[in-house]
C-alpha cells in the first residue's frame, strides 16, 4: 500500500511538472525544439512512451519564435484585434498563427500579441490541476484586460473554448475563422481559384463549444473553383481532445482510424482542422500512414488564396 501511494504521488508530481513547464514559455520552446528535432535526426526521445510519442507528435522547430507585440496593419487600420497564441500552439502552430497576423493585416486590422499572455489553462483543468488553470486564467485577464481589442480571436479552437468559458475576458474570444467571416473585406482584396479537392474536420471544441464549425465552410467556400466537402464522420471525436493524446494513446489511435479511412476514400489533396492538437494527431496519423495529403490550418489555406 505505501509503494502504491508513494508511486500515485511521484506520478502526480511529473504530471504537475510536466503541465508547469507548458506554463513556461520560453522552457516549452527549448524542450519542444529538442523533441521535434530528435526523430527526424534518427535519434531516440528521451524518458518514456509518452515522451517518445510526444517526440513523434511535435514538428520540427528550427528556433523558437518570437512574436512581437505590435502587428501594424500596412494600410488604414480598421479596428484592433487581440491574438491568443497559446502554449502547444504557439510552437506547433508557429504557420497558423503567422498566417493569422498576415490575414488580419491584408484585412485593415491592427493585431496585439500581449508578451504576458499565458496557457489558456484547460491541459490543467484537464489534468486535475483547477488552481493553476484558475492561476492561468487570472495571467491572461491581466495581460488582455487593458488592450483596447475589439475581439481576442484564437486558432486553437480547444483553447477558444476554454478562454470563452473559464478566462472571463474582457473582449469577446472567437475562433479566427468566425472572425474573418463576420469582416467587411476592403473591395481591393479577392481570392485566387483553387480547382482542389479539400476535406474539412470539425474539432470537437469548435463545434460543440464554440458553435461556429460552419464559419470555416462559409469563409473558405467564397474561393473560386474549390471542393470543400466535410470529412465523413465529423460528429465523432478524433481522438486529440484534452490530455487524451498523451495520456490514452491507443484510445486515441483508435478514434482516429477510422478519420484515415475517411480519407483514403475521399482522397482530398489537403485536409483542415482548427485545432492544434487535431492537427498534430492527423498529421501523425497520416504520415504513419504513408498518404500524400497536406495538413493545414483554414487560416493557413485562405492566406495562400489571398490577392490584392
Amino acid at each position: 500500500a505505501l509503494r502504491n501511494r508513494r508511486g500515485g504521488v511521484l506520478i502526480r508530481r511529473l504530471r504537475r511538472g510536466a503541465l508547469d513547464l507548458l506554463s513556461r514559455r520560453t522552457p516549452l520552446k527549448i524542450a519542444a525544439g529538442l523533441l521535434g528535432l530528435l526523430p527526424r535526426r534518427g535519434l531516440p526521445a528521451p524518458g518514456g512512451t509518452r515522451m517518445r510519442r510526444l517526440a513523434g507528435l511535435l514538428p520540427e522547430v528550427s528556433r523558437p519564435p518570437r512574436w512581437r507585440a505590435f502587428y501594424p496593419t500596412p494600410g488604414e487600420s480598421r479596428g484592433q484585434v487581440g491574438l491568443f497564441t497559446g502554449c502547444i500552439s504557439s510552437i506547433a502552430g508557429q504557420g497558423a498563427l503567422s498566417a493569422a497576423i498576415r490575414v488580419l493585416n491584408r484585412l485593415g486590422r491592427d493585431v496585439i500579441v500581449p508578451a504576458d499572455q499565458a496557457c489558456c489553462g484547460a491541459l490543467h483543468l484537464h489534468g486535475g490541476e483547477p488552481h493553476a488553470a484558475r492561476a492561468l486564467a487570472g495571467q491572461n485577464r491581466k495581460a488582455f484586460g487593458h488592450r483596447p481589442v475589439e475581439a481576442i480571436v484564437s486558432i486553437a479552437s480547444g483553447c477558444g473554448g476554454h478562454l470563452r468559458e473559464h478566462a472571463g475576458l474582457s473582449a469577446p474570444v472567437l475562433d479566427i475563422s468566425a472572425y474573418l467571416g463576420e469582416l467587411a473585406w476592403p473591395e481591393e482584396v479577392g481570392l485566387k481559384p483553387l480547382p482542389r479537392r479539400v476535406a474539412v474536420h470539425d474539432p470537437c471544441s469548435l463545434r460543440n463549444l464554440l458553435g461556429t464549425a460552419d464559419a470555416v465552410y462559409r469563409l473558405l467556400g467564397e474561393i473560386p473553383g474549390i471542393e470543400l466537402i466535410p470529412l465523413p464522420g465529423n460528429s465523432l471525436c478524433c481522438g486529440a481532445g484534452g490530455t487524451n493524446l498523451l495520456t490514452q494513446p491507443q484510445m486515441a489511435d483508435a478514434l482516429l482510424a477510422p478519420k484515415l479511412d475517411s480519407l483514403r476514400e475521399c482522397r482530398p489533396d489537403i485536409v483542415l482542422t482548427s485545432n492544434t492538437g487535431c492537427a498534430l494527431h492527423f498529421a501523425a496519423g497520416i504520415r504513419n500512414a504513408g498518404l500524400d495529403i497536406e495538413v493545414l490550418h483554414p487560416v493557413q489555406l485562405l492566406e495562400r488564396q489571398i490577392e490584392i
